[in-house]
This record gives C-alpha cells, structure tokens and sequence, in this order.
C-alpha cells in the first residue's frame, strides 16, 4: 500500500471511530495551523500550560488534581487512539512520536504528520515499535510540563496503561469475533512494549456472554469534581467496582 493510500485510510477509520480524531499531512504544522500546536521537535511546555490554564478557567470548582490529568489524558489520547487504529485497521504505523497536535478551547482534538511514510511489519512489530514510539512522546510530554509544574513518572504510567488497555476494550467492541486468548495476549504485548507492569493485566476481564472484554481502570480521572459530573462506569472509585 502506498504511503497516501495508508493515510486516506488511516484518516478516514480515525474520524469513524470519533469525529474528533482528525488526521492530515501537514509539512508545516506550526505555521499553518490557526491553533497551538504540539510536537516533539520544538518547545511545547507553554502551549501545554495554556491547556491546564484554559481548564482551570473552564471547571475552577474541579481542583489541581483533575486540571493536571485532565490535561495529561489530553494529551496522550490521541497518539494511543492512532497507534490502535493504525495497527488493527490499517496494518501499518506512522511515526508516532513525530506527530502534532491541534489544542482546541480546553482540548485536544487534530493530529498532523509531516509526510506519508509509515512502517509495515507484523503485528507484534508493529506493538513494539508503537510502545517505543508512545514512551518517546510521553517522557517528552512529562519533561515540558515539568518545566511549570510537578508530574510524577508513577501517576502518568497508571494513566498510560489505562490508555492503552481502555484501547483494547473498544477494540473488543468493534470486533467481537476476537476471542478471548487473542485479546488478552495483545493487552500483554502492549503493556511490554509500553515498559508497563504486567500487573495491570489484573484490570482486565473477559465476558463470555458479551465476547467483550471489561477493564476497571487504576485510574481516576477526577471528572467527578466537576460540576454536575459523576464517577465513570470502569472507575475504581465506582461502587460497583470495589473488590
């Protein structure tokens, strides 16, 4: 496949799955785009600082703890998202770590990449070159927060892997032919491909009657303190999931 075929596709399945994954090539992301932007190749800690300033203005009742994961998930969606998409619907993988994206009004919504290449390899090839690809760009993302605030390598890894196997849960939704073993060892290369404990395997349950896997993350996003909010379904603070 063409590397402009792969990214027609890659885009086109990216807006399927959400209206707000949207993809383009883009050779100057920076200088053509009307919003912030960030990427790895260039100082992002201000464009990010404006983010958690413009959710501190958005929901000053929710507190510091949501306002810096908020901004953290904010972040990270995306690129996790197109490395899933890329993989499983695509066959292939774009160069994660380089991609740009788009700062909306306290989001994040919009990727770029600088040109049409990709990788082509297995599956497993593919999760390990994604995991590499994925800890650049979030030890990159961690550096430039540090600069204006403090975030600790254990509070974004807990947020990484929730990512990650949340990703898998959907992929268990779109697809539920997948049959269990599959699913569970594609959660297991991830997580060892991420340099995440396989410990978080542990969230992880599969449904036999729905052929879907359930995750309770290890997470909490904080959504809660926000005003007319309440605790999400795969919390671990939800009553419903307390073991």
């Amino acid at each position: 496949m063409s590397g402009q075929s792969f990214f027609e596709h890659l885009f086109e399945h990216s807006k399927q799955v959400t209206p707000y994954l949207i993809g383009s090539i883009n050779h100057q992301p920076n200088e053509s785009s009307e919003h912030p932007i960030v990427r790895i190749d260039y100082s992002s800690a201000a464009q990010i600082q404006s983010l958690y300033e413009q959710l501190k203005l958005l929901h000053p009742e929710a507190g510091a703890p949501y306002w810096l994961t908020r901004t953290w998930t904010l972040l990270c969606w995306q690129p996790i998202y197109v490395a899933f998409i890329a993989i499983y619907a695509c066959r292939g993988l774009p160069n994660i770590s380089t991609m740009a994206q788009s700062i909306q009004s306290g989001f994040v919504s919009g990727y770029q990449f600088k040109s049409a290449t990709y990788q082509q390899g297995s599956e497993q090839e593919l999760i390990t070159k994604a995991g590499h690809e994925l800890n650049l760009l979030f030890d990159y993302f961690r550096s430039e927060m540090s600069q204006w605030t403090r975030i600790r390598p254990g509070f974004t890894r807990h947020l990484f892997a929730d990512g990650i196997l949340g990703c898998l849960v959907k992929l268990s939704q779109y697809a539920p032919e997948l049959p269990e073993h599959y699913l569970l060892e594609q959660a297991r290369l991830w997580l060892r491909a991420c340099d995440l404990s396989e410990k978080f395997m542990d969230r992880l349950t599969y449904d036999d009657s729905s052929k879907q896997l359930t995750l309770i993350r290890t997470s909490c996003c904080l959504v809660y303190k926000c005003q007319g909010r309440k605790l999400c379904d795969d919390c671990p603070r939800h009553p419903n999931n307390k073991r």
